[in-house]
Formats: structure tokens, sequence, C-alpha cells
């Protein structure tokens, strides 16, 4: 939150509005810690903040009339764009930024003052939060193509170079004007915040489309200037390089390896050593740079425009999306051309320079983050796993709201996720709220205008929910022992720079067996670690923390190998000291010894012990992994047995394997307390473990199980709800007795329960408070 609340802008509207001379002053607008959960609170009272998007006109008078019937909080405006010239709004045409809007309004414009008029008509309590993107106007880009990214075959891409400072100037303009307007309007009294949804929600539009390296002038000279800042003297940078000749004036900017021919990229290394790839590691180092500093000056920007205290929020920080390609899977035959899925591409976040992301909340104009949720998985039967940073966002304190966009059977076709009849739009829906309960963050409704939400049978489960949500606010939210999957943002460095394995062991990972094993999940940064107040988990998954160094072992020392925790190593785990890749730093980290194969290989895991406690009850075909081809293979040495290797060459080697240190796993058979360098470790040599195998890890490690049944099941101190596709009886055991209500079939269950039972009928989510 920004510290302005005693600006001399706000005494004096203080003042005019004592006077009379205002309706009433703008609102103060924090967040806090209530009852566990980062909540918004208005003039000091907490609100549970129901909100709801629509684009345009005609939606408003449609759609607005749910919203408004059911008393939403917050309501989103948008700047109207030009038809005919989008993204143009009238506050930035050419270079010329106003904080008025500009020129005769165009037939059909609904414009601010319009939408904030039938919003507070239609509800006068409402709050406003105003939506606002930063992609600049065709007549700025036509102004200055000499500003926008290139790509290595010369062609401009479809952004300006994240080294344009000329269009990051203007952008902070653009947002202080916009701004500085909402704040000068009659409804300014009912603006609770500001959403900036960047140029491409927190992403460079070039890594849509697979391109990297920026060869554009721009970048080009402030590649330059970074390499001689770093290396300072040419002969440390000719070193790095093992290029004799290179001198900071010449050196280019690399060319992408995976743009080359099949037979090249089939043998190049995921993970490699610094003499391997260090021109690919200084100019991701370059785009960190970029990204925090235009990242820092955006919020800056909003903070110093406002002059009071309000919500600010980013559509930013997707480090749970690692291994994302949004033309891979957007671009659909017919629609946008038909882009297959890349054999490889560029790790979309760390290509952007979105690394280390999380000090960003230690600058004014970062109250939380606001994004949609994940594309992957997300219709009926799926998850709803928040594009942001969620339980990061929220460990600090700050606020998360998710787009809930779910869409429904008034399209009929080609539609994400599409429900197609309203037991699938209250499954959904429910499910989605819940995971939002469950971990801390808030969910709004957005639709593009479509009437999504239109059919009654739609608005009465909507209704419902609106109350369920107001409710919620005093449910104490606590995260409960279970898995923590963490990541580490800066892995991207250790390797070719491609995204595929992320996608399988990072996205992946998220929506199979980890969200139906039966305990509860939560999806953390490695810096979290450090936080005090980090919540303890029973098991601790690592996917891509492929870097050891001191400062790493020593923090996971403290805050992971104790307490008869469990460790799941991914494939990769400490193959790399930051210099080199093998198996030294590998055993470092993980406590296992290793051979290495040196190529890229598919690996699949055929489970070969059902004695282990981890395996026990496993069925005999359970096999991990798939045809995605990576490497060095790491395969364990030593440890017991849990399953055979199915890779390269065929041998004998040990696919899935265990290893107790100390006193061992806390489900492990033997009583006494659990305690410092206590704890047991498994490594694994191919990503996406089944939900049974999740489930007797969880078991291991000793951790409460409440669902049995492969089914998304969700919980907190507070909340327990179960998501299906299977009908039939379903059993959640709690962790104690409770006084259990059914949020989603109204009434109290029981008293002093133990176990909820019931009967779930296809497609359905129930969802149940326990206190």
């Amino acid at each position: 939150m920004g510290d302005n609340g005693s600006h001399p802008m706000r005494a004096l509207l203080v003042f005019l509005a004592a006077a009379g001379l205002l309706a009433a002053a703008p609102p103060v607008v924090e967040v806090r810690v209530y009852k566990g959960r980062p909540t918004v609170f208005i003039d000091g009272k907490p609100d549970a903040l129901p909100g709801f998007n629509t684009f345009g006109k005609a939606a408003f008078d449609r759609s607005m009339t749910l919203a408004y019937g059911n008393k939403f909080s917050a309501y989103f405006i948008t700047p109207a764009v030009r038809p005919d010239a989008w993204p143009e709004t009238r506050f930035w045409r050419g270079d010329r930024i106003t904080d008025t809007p500009q020129g005769p309004p165009w037939p059909g414009l609904f414009d601010l003052d319009e939408q904030a008029d039938h919003v507070l008509r239609g509800d006068p309590d409402g709050y406003l939060i105003v939506r606002f993107g930063l992609w600049p106007p065709p007549s700025w880009r036509d102004a200055h193509p000499q500003e926008y990214f290139i790509n290595e075959e010369g062609s401009p891409g479809p952004a300006p170079s994240l080294a344009s400072d000329v269009f990051y100037d203007a952008a902070d303009r653009f947002t202080a004007a916009l701004i500085r307007y909402c704040e000068s309007r009659p409804w300014a009294n009912r603006v609770i915040g500001y959403a900036n949804f960047g140029v491409q929600e927190g992403t460079h539009p070039p890594l849509a489309q697979h391109w990297l390296f920026d060869h554009g002038p721009l970048m080009s000279a402030r590649w330059r200037r970074f390499l001689e800042a770093k290396y300072g003297a040419i002969e440390k940078l000719r070193a790095a390089y093992g290029d004799r000749a290179a001198t900071f004036g010449s050196v280019p900017v690399p060319r992408d390896k995976l743009r080359g021919p099949a037979p090249a990229l089939a043998g190049l290394l995921y993970w490699q050593s610094a003499r391997e790839n260090q021109p690919l590691r200084d100019y991701l180092e370059l785009q960190r740079q970029l990204f925090l500093s235009r990242m820092r000056s955006s919020g800056e920007a909003m903070h110093r425009a406002a002059a009071r205290k309000v919500l600010f929020l980013h559509d930013a920080l997707k480090q749970t999306m690692q291994g994302w390609t949004n033309f891979g899977f957007f671009n659909y035959p017919g629609g946008g051309g038909g882009v297959s899925w890349p054999l490889a591409y560029p790790e979309y976040l760390a290509g952007s320079g979105s690394m280390d992301v999380m000090s960003l909340f230690g600058g004014r104009g970062f109250d939380g983050l606001i994004t949609p949720h994940d594309y992957q998985a997300r219709g009926i039967g799926g998850v709803y796993e928040p594009e942001g940073s969620a339980d990061s966002t929220v460990l600090r304190g700050r606020y998360f709201y998710c787009e809930m966009d779910t869409r429904t059977y008034v399209r009929t076709k080609n539609e994400i996720g599409l429900a197609r009849n309203d037991r699938e739009y209250a499954a959904n829906t429910w499910r989605n709220l819940a995971t939002g309960w469950t971990r801390g963050f808030n969910s709004y409704w957005m639709e593009f205008g479509a009437g999504w939400f239109d059919p009654p049978g739609i608005r009465s489960i909507i209704g419902r929910q609106v109350a369920a949500i107001r409710e919620s606010i005093e449910w104490p939210h606590e995260t409960v022992p279970g898995i923590a999957m963490v990541l580490d943002d800066t892995a991207v460095l250790e390797t070719n720079g491609s995204g595929n394995l992320h996608n399988e062991a990072v996205m992946w990972e998220q929506k199979m067996g980890m969200a139906r094993c039966g305990v509860p999940h939560n999806i953390y940064l490695l810096e979290d670690l450090a936080l005090d107040h980090f919540p303890a988990h029973k098991v601790y998954y690592f996917p891509n923390l492929y870097r050891v160094d001191a400062a790493r072992l020593d923090l996971l020392r403290r805050k992971v190998f104790r307490n008869g925790n469990v460790v799941v190593w991914g494939p990769g785990s400490g193959i790399s000291d930051g210099r080199s890749v093998g198996i030294e730093s590998a055993a470092r980290l993980t406590g296992f010894s290793f051979e290495m194969l040196p190529v890229n290989a598919h690996r699949r895991i055929l489970v070969s012990n059902f004695d282990h406690p981890v395996t026990r009850g496993l069925r005999a075909d359970t096999v991990i992994g798939g045809p995605l081809s990576y490497g060095p293979v790491l395969l364990p040495t030593d440890g017991v047995e849990l399953g055979l290797a199915w890779v390269k060459g065929g041998f004998n080697h040990t696919g899935l394997a265990v290893k107790e240190f100390g006193k061992g796993a806390a489900g492990n058979g033997t009583s006494g307390p659990r305690g410092e360098g206590d704890y047991a470790a498994v490594f694994s040599i191919a990503a996406n473990l089944p939900a049974d195998l999740w489930r007797g890890l969880a078991r291991y490690a000793g951790a409460h199980v409440y669902s049995e049944t492969n089914d998304v099941l969700l919980a907190d101190r507070s909340v327990v709800a179960l998501h299906s596709l299977q009908s039939g009886k379903k059993r959640i055991a709690l962790p104690g007795r409770f006084h259990v209500r059914d949020v989603t079939g109204g009434g109290e269950y029981a008293r002093e329960a133990s176990e909820i039972i019931f009967d779930l009928h296809a497609p359905e989510t129930r969802v149940f408070v326990v206190q």
C-alpha cells in the first residue's frame, strides 16, 4: 500500500466533503490480514469484495443487472478503446498523453464517466476498480518503429523492446494521466483501486510467438553496456565466452539455438554449464534487470498519481506458469494460423525477465496481483490454478484477486473449459471459489460481453455464491501441513532456455496427481522458505532446483531437512553448481549418489517395490514419465529402489529411490520425535507422479489424508471441498472433530464429526465449513 494517506490532496477532499462541496471523500483503502487472509479494508471495514467485470455498453445493460441485483462490492470500469484503432484510448494518441480526453467522441463510445454512472445508478453502494492496459496505440507505433523488438530474422515484433526507455516513459505517463483523470471525477469517491494489466499481462509479447532474443539497435546497445558493467575487463568477457577476439563494442545479441535444425536441437543438452550457455545466461539476466525496473517504475507512477491510499494491483508475476507457451496453446487451426506445440520453445517467464520477482512487493504501488487462472485443464474435472503466484502473494500479506472467466453454454463451441450445462457451471465455480477460500485469495467474475452468465439457472447459482463469499470473510484461514511445491524462478539459467520440461514438471504436476491425491497442496517460490512465518508442510517437492550453493543448502537445512518431512527431488535436482553440470553438486543437494548419462533421453519409471510405505498399495502397472527427451540423465545409485528406470540403454538403473536421514520420515513406523536432520528424500528421474504415489509420500511424511478417491480435494483449517466427475459415495476424513456445515447444500451437516460422508452426483463440487 502507498503511505500517502496524509497527502495534501486527500486533506483538501476531506475538507470539501465536510463543507458539503463534495458528496464524500474518496475512501481510504488498504490491505490488512484479517482472520488469516489478506483482505481489502475500505474506510476501516473489511470487505469480501465480490466483483464483476464486463466490457461495452450492450454488456453493461444486459449483464450488470446480475451484479446489481446481488449487490456485488467491486465493479470494473475500463477506458474505452477506439474500435478502428485498437488499443487507442482518448488519453494517448501518438506522442500526446493527457489527463483529459482528447478529440471528439467516436460513435458508440461508452466512456469512463458513462460506465461509472451506469454502476452507481445500478448500485449506489458499489465501488469501482479502474482496469487498464499499456499496449501502445497504433499512432504511437507508427511514429516510433525504431522502439520495437526486432527478431533474429530482422522482422519487427508485436511490441516495443524492453530496452525502449521512450516507450516505458510514455506508458508511465499514460498510467499517471489516466489515474489523475479518474481521481478528478465526481465518482472518484467510489474508486477503491486500479488494476494494471501491462502490455501483455506481465510477460513480453515476442515470447508468446517464441522469439526470445531482441536484435534491434536499442537492445543491442543495452546488451553491450550490460556486458561491460558486468565483466569490467575485456579479458573476463573473452574467457567467459571462449572468444579471444570479443570486444564490448562488437559482441552481438545471441541467436536462439532452440530455433536450429532438428538434429542439432535433439543433441542440445537441456542442462548446461556456464561455459556452454553463458551468453544465454547474460541475456536473461539483462531481461530480468529491465523487467524489474519497468515494473517498479509502473508501480511508482500509479502511487504518485493517486495521491491517496488505494488498491494497486498488477497482472504479472506468473511464476507458477513456468513452461507456458501462449501460441502453442491458443492459436487454433483456422482461428489464428494453427500454430503447433513447438518441439522446443524459450521459457516464457524467464525470457520476459520475470525472475526474482517477490522483491517488487517492497516497492510502492504494489498491493497485490490480479490475474486470470491457468487455461490448461480449467474445465470440468480440472483445477483452478491462478496464473499469478497466489500463495507467495498471500504469504506476504498482499491481496490476490483471480479472474474467474468461466465460459458457459451460451457459446456452443471453441470456448476454453466450457460449462455445458448448469450442473457443470456450478461444479466448476464452487471448485474455483473453494480453491481461493482454502488458499487465502479471492475471485471475481469476468465475461467478455458475450452473456455467459445470462441464463436464469446460472444467475441463481451466482446469487448463492455471492452470499457465500460475503460469509467467507469470517472463516479463519490457516494453511494445513500438506504438500508444498517449491519453484526456483531462476532455474532456466542452468539450461538451454527451453520451457518444455517446466510445462510437464511444474504446470502439469499441479493439475494431475498432486491435485488429486487427497492432501492439500500449495505452490511457493524458493525465497518464500526464508520467511519467518512460512507455514509448515510435510512434503516438499522441488521440480526445478537445479542449482545448489551454500546459501540454498543452509536454507533447506533450516526449513526443510527436519521434523520427519519428505523431500521429493525432480529429475535435475542439484545438477549445477552455477558453473558446471555434474553428479557432485547433485549429491551435495539431495544426499544420493549418482551416475550420469550425458545425453538427452526420454525416461519412464516402472514401480518395482510394493512393500515400502511410499509405494504400498500401488497398482502393478504404475508407470511414471513420458516421451519428452531431456538430459543429462541423473540416475541414483543408492537408497532403496522404488522403481526401475526405462531409459536409454535399457540397463537395470534405478528410476525412483528413497533414502532416510537421521530418524527418517515421520511415517516410517518408528516412534519418537523428529527434529533437525531427521527426514527422508525421494529422487525421481521423471515427472508427473500419479495421485496414489503422492498420497503414499504424504502418508509417509505423517500428513493427514483427507480423501482416497483421487478426486480434486481442497482444504484449510476452516474449509474442505471435493470436486469430481465420478458419482458415488465419497468420504472426507477430518483431522479432528468439527462442527460441519454444508455450504453448497445448505444447512448443518453434523456436530462433533470426524468424517464427512455423502453421495456425489457428478459433476459436482461439495464445500463444507469445519469449525
